[in-house]
């Protein structure tokens, strides 16, 4: 890890911070993009206000070269629970919608909160062919899911949604990429989902008050919508630009720190985490049968496993069976070092 990197995040002289998933570190950079602009603001008034509409436009393309998705298709929000109602509200009402038990909160309940007839598939180590055996069952109009679950960092394996796309091509399937976006790379136009929407405070690093949502053709051709009515729903009144333009700076500065190489480093601390996990015999056992899986782990334990760790300055989050923790590649493996050794301490 260059130490030009890590040092731009001043959380980690004072932890071992291992708790992105609940809230990604703002860098000194960021901090220091948002106060010139706080000032800007300040010393313009109105004139501040006179081209946003352009520079968010600016940031709509940031957003889609990052993740090849068509920029008339992307849109910039405040978070991810506000863009997915958006998108909810644009099918049909007593649409069959097909989701997973236990997913995020807030997805599940935009879906009850609707008129849909919702059916769910309990996380197992092959969901996703339980998923597919499902639709083979009843036809669906929307399969909703989290591209990396919260609770226990599962991620969906996109070759098998590929296949279900092929087998059900009006399928839409939409994913909250915010355990996800940042974490890895992504390529939506090649991808089997229909719509991605995501908030930026975690992976991304881009800070609160800000998330994107893009949307394919097949999502606008079977909801007979179209991006302008998109646009004119997700813009209208004013829009919280310091939390956009986090975003953008963000995307930016990790294309500009090399991101190809950064989750390099973060894969390697990942596997480098699971592979010590599955040593103590801490890893979930649904994890431990999944070859493919992201760099969110939660330790099965209780509260006083949770705040042993936190008296030994650990960050990490109480959720779901146990206690969750993560690395991103400003981590280091000493830190990981550091967990395993706390751990074995405690048992």
């Amino acid at each position: 890890m260059k130490n030009t990197i890590r040092s731009l995040f001043p959380v980690l002289n004072s932890c071992t911070y291992l708790n992105t998933p609940y809230v990604g570190l703002m860098s000194t950079q960021l901090f220091e993009f948002r106060n010139s602009l706080e000032k800007e603001y300040l010393r313009e008034g109105d004139e501040f206000k006179i081209d946003s509409s352009q520079r968010i436009d600016d940031f709509r393309a940031t957003i889609s070269s990052f993740i090849n998705s068509t920029k008339t298709n992307t849109f910039i929000t405040s978070n991810f629970s506000t863009g997915y109602r958006y998108i909810l509200d644009l099918i049909s009402k007593g649409s069959r919608v097909l989701t997973l038990e236990n997913d995020y909160n807030s997805l599940l309940e935009g879906l009850v909160e609707r008129d849909f007839l919702v059916d769910y598939v309990p996380i197992t180590s092959d969901f996703e062919l339980q998923i597919e055996k499902q639709l083979d069952k009843k036809e669906y109009s929307v399969l909703a899911l989290s591209v990396v679950q919260f609770l226990s960092g599962i991620k969906v394996d996109f070759n098998i949604l590929k296949r279900i796309k092929q087998k059900h091509p009006t399928l839409i399937i939409i994913g909250d990429s915010t355990q996800f976006m940042g974490s890895d790379f992504f390529d939506f136009n090649h991808s089997p989902f229909d719509v991605i929407i995501g908030s930026g405070y975690k992976w991304l690093l881009a800070g609160f008050g800000n998330a994107y949502i893009s949307v394919s053709e097949h999502f606008l051709n079977q909801t007979k919508c179209s991006s302008q009515i998109i646009y004119e729903k997700v813009y209208a009144g004013h829009i919280n630009f310091l939390g956009s333009a986090s975003l953008d700076f963000s995307i930016k500065f990790l294309q500009n720190n090399d991101f190809n190489n950064l989750i390099k480093i973060k894969n390697h601390l990942a596997t480098l985490l699971r592979e010590e996990l599955k040593e103590l015999n801490l890893l979930d056992p649904i994890v431990e049968k999944r070859t493919d899986h992201s760099s969110i782990f939660t330790i099965l334990g209780d509260k006083n496993l949770y705040y042993n760790l936190l008296s030994n300055g650990i960050r990490c989050s109480l959720r779901g069976k146990g206690v969750r923790v993560a690395v991103h590649f400003y981590n280091i493996e000493s830190e990981i070092e550091n967990l395993i050794k706390v751990l074995k301490k405690l048992n």
